[in-house]
């Protein structure tokens, strides 16, 4: 198997020997961004960022506040351009390619925010989530051809419910979204991204600003998740999460990687240390 892009220049010596021998026990490549960059006038928000994303595998990204994780989910995901570089999915350059059309081909994602429909029942939202791939044509809805758009709800009716009892808020279709707690708000999100049927589900701060408890929850469902076939990237300042999930994580520091490899290497590298965990905090510790 193909060695991770850009490994070889970022890393020598035994980092690179490592990378390489752990990469490629891990299998296809199914995302791929090769000298990918993001810049704001000055501010390099993401710079020459080479990252592999396994299929069937929890790729974890994290880094310290500013260090370009959301950028990169934005980029990636189309909802903004890159200033330089390329983005391979599923074998296809999805570079500048708009954000409903790389829906379709399988790569979504949630937000860092929650971003639900507060004004609408938590079924009505993962049913948006079903838009990409309602088949019914649009001369076949507006004239009613019989059973074309009224199966397909049905279905997508009842696969959202199921969507929502996976996620583990079953008993909450018909509320109101804006009735959920925090930690719901997050389910919610990623029942709806399940419903467009990703093969790449790219998950934005899932657990921020919840307790451990909570974070667990979230931790058991992202198993599920990956557990169903979906490729999973995993971005956040929850280090305990992502090192308990994670078969590889990427570490990014102003918009930089700066290390990458899997859950026990990472947390050991002395450049991690430095830029994320605090090396004399580290240090104390151990």
């Amino acid at each position: 198997m193909p060695s991770i892009p850009g490994s070889e220049e970022h890393f020598s010596g035994r980092d690179a020997l490592l990378i390489k021998f752990w990469s490629d026990q891990l299998g296809e490549v199914l995302l791929t961004t090769s000298g990918l960059s993001k810049y704001f006038g000055a501010l390099a928000a993401l710079h020459k960022v080479e990252l592999t994303v396994r299929r069937g595998q929890i790729h974890g990204l994290i880094g310290p506040n500013g260090a370009g994780k959301t950028t990169f989910a934005n980029v990636v995901s189309g909802l903004l351009p890159s200033t330089e570089g390329k983005i391979y999915f599923d074998g296809t350059d999805i570079t500048g390619v708009k954000p409903y059309i790389i829906v379709k081909r399988g790569l979504s994602r949630t937000f860092q925010r929650g971003q639900i429909f507060p004004g609408m029942t938590c079924l009505q939202n993962v049913m948006v989530g079903r838009h990409y791939r309602i088949r019914s044509g649009f001369l076949r809805t507006a004239f009613r051809l019989p059973f074309a758009r009224w199966t397909e709800e049905d279905i997508t009716k009842q696969q959202s419910l199921e969507l929502l009892q996976f996620v583990g808020l079953p008993d909450v279709a018909e509320h109101w979204a804006s009735d959920l707690v925090w930690v719901e708000c997050q389910l919610l999100q990623i029942a709806r991204a399940l419903a467009s049927k990703p093969k790449l589900l790219i998950l934005d701060e899932p657990s921020a600003g919840m307790g451990i408890e909570e974070s667990q929850t979230i931790g058991k469902i992202i198993r599920q998740v990956r557990d169903s076939g979906i490729t999973i990237v995993l971005i956040g300042h929850d280090v305990e999460l992502i090192m308990g999930v994670a078969d590889w994580i990427t570490v990014l520091n102003f918009g930089e990687k700066i290390y990458e490899g899997t859950p026990s290497h990472v947390r050991s590298n002395s450049k991690v240390l430095e830029a994320y965990f605090g090396t004399e905090k580290s240090s104390s510790e151990s």
